[in-house]
């Protein structure tokens, strides 16, 4: 048993993410703490069980974890942002690293207790609203008006950390930093099988609704016989709010492999047994300058790509070929894709080899992290003590 580690140098917040979160914790929190930090993290239990206090950190990232209970929205929104602020108070971390709007209401608390506060905005909260073309016209102006507010509080904050250049664009640039949320290279990517050996798999990773295509992978997947050999895969959670009477029905049938919800390690082994990734993402406001980051694991992973073609993202990966580009919401042409890569392999391996060619080049989490170690640099945390290679995990 370790001793406790209080006080913290760092503690990474979040009500609404589970503690295994690819940015939270694998990326944010571990970088801290192989950086020599301190780093405790308060996140949400994937067993519906919760820890009272930090004792052990992590064996794989030295961070330690301290888990609450899973709830409904409601009871989220009040009951564990309020355990979740107590826990970062407890923590007597110099730095709060918040992770999610419904936490922002603490700023002035936690300045008042002399912490400094980051803010990482993961996603364009104005521009989702935008996006969300069922909310009625009251109630969307409601959730506007909501998400500004949201975005004016993070302001507030020592530090606001930006996920992408367009969401950085709603805060003082003197304060704010883009740190992108792209994947670790792991050891496993380098022994993977070439593309060509792998099943015929098309897989979508990530959560699952309207606006992210989910309409779009069930018409892919009704109309198989269009794309001979290939079975489609899918791992991530569905919108509570979508009507998924028409995907259970296909899984039952056995037209999508639904895997459920995978942890990040799980995740990315199933990428290492497929051929081809899908982004089919619909160019809402806030997708359409998204960096989505499944479409980096993909690379990672090597696979080729068939991704919604939104120009912002044509921009982001200029030169690198590695993507076949279909208009949004057009299933027919995923198919078409997908008889194209079974028809020329060469094509598939050429597309598979540049993107993860491209991933260990430009677009990698330890390109990322040193703006992020900056960022607690100058909020007063000394220099780290100790630096451990954090190339592989």
């Amino acid at each position: 048993m370790h001793c406790k580690p209080r006080p913290f140098d760092i503690v990474h917040v979040s009500s609404a993410h589970p503690w295994t979160d690819n940015r939270v914790h694998l990326r944010a929190a571990a970088t801290a703490a192989a950086f020599g930090y301190r780093t405790a993290l308060v996140a949400v239990s994937t067993e519906d069980v919760s820890d009272g206090d930090w004792s052990d950190p992590d064996p794989v990232t030295g961070v330690y974890v301290r888990r609450l209970r899973r709830r409904r929205r409601i009871a989220r929104m009040s009951v564990s942002t309020a355990e979740a602020i107590h826990g970062a108070i407890s923590s007597r971390a110099r730095v709060v690293h918040l992770h999610d709007p419904e936490l922002l209401w603490a700023l002035p608390l936690l300045a008042l207790l002399g912490r400094k506060v980051v803010y990482d905005a993961h996603e364009d909260l104005p521009a989702q609203v935008l996006g969300k073309e069922y909310l009625r016209p009251v109630a969307r102006s409601l959730f506007r008006l909501l998400a500004w507010g949201a975005v004016i509080l993070a302001g507030r904050a020592s530090v606001v950390v930006a996920a992408t250049p367009d969401i950085a664009r709603r805060f003082d640039p003197r304060r704010t930093t883009v740190v992108r949320n792209l994947p670790r290279i792991r050891i496993g990517d380098d022994t993977a099988a070439d593309v060509g050996a792998r099943a015929m798999r098309a897989v979508y990773l990530g959560a699952m609704s309207r606006d992210r295509g989910l309409e779009v992978l069930c018409a892919v997947a009704a109309s198989r016989a269009q794309a001979p050999g290939w079975d489609l895969v899918t791992a991530g959670p569905i919108d509570g709010a979508v009507d998924r009477q028409r995907f259970d029905a296909l899984v039952d049938r056995g037209a999508v492999d639904h895997r459920g919800v995978l942890d990040p390690g799980a995740a990315r082994d199933l990428l290492l047994d497929c051929r081809v990734g899908l982004v089919p993402l619909l160019p809402t406001p806030a997708y359409s300058t998204s960096i989505p980051t499944k479409l980096f694991e993909y690379m990672a992973a090597g696979l080729a790509v068939i991704a919604t073609d939104i120009p912002f993202w044509r921009r982001l990966l200029s030169g690198v070929e590695c993507v076949t580009w279909v208009p949004p919401g057009d299933p027919e042409a995923i198919t078409r894709a997908l008889r194209s890569y079974a028809s020329d392999p060469v094509l598939l391996d050429q597309h598979a080899t540049a993107g993860r060619a491209a991933v260990r080049e430009r677009f990698r989490w330890e390109y990322e992290q040193r703006r992020l170690v900056a960022v607690y640099r100058v909020l007063g945390l000394p220099d780290p003590a100790v630096f451990r290679n954090t190339t592989r995990m």
